[in-house]
């Protein structure tokens, strides 16, 4: 089976990360594929690390979740030091700002508020 490994890297945005996390978890997986998320927690000092703690250790449907410390700040040092800790065949790289967001028949976005 086809492993798909979705990286996100973050820098002290636990809110965002969060919402980021919860639009991954609701998505819908391609079929026959396994999924899982890894995040690179880069030079964080808010709640990040207590996030990631809480959510990988949640006994739920979420995806599966593990994590690391990147204690070098820079997107760069965070992406270099998650390279050799992918175990997926293929990777899709996330910001901890971005949405996933789900489209009906017509690629319309389904129950998205404006905000």
């Amino acid at each position: 089976m086809p492993r798909l490994t979705i990286l996100i890297c973050t820098h002290d945005r636990a809110g965002l990360l969060a919402r980021a996390l919860d639009s991954l978890d609701a998505a819908e997986r391609p079929a026959g594929w396994t999924v899982s998320v890894l995040v690179a927690a880069n030079a964080c000092s808010d709640d990040t690390h207590a996030l990631l703690e809480a959510r990988s250790a949640a006994d739920s449907a979420a995806l599966p979740l593990t994590w690391f410390v990147e204690p070098v700040p820079g997107k760069s040092n965070a992406l270099n030091s998650a390279m050799p800790r992918i175990e997926g065949d293929v990777v899709a790289f996330v910001d901890d700002d971005h949405r996933v967001v789900l489209v009906d028949a017509l690629g319309d976005p389904v129950g998205v508020q404006n905000h």
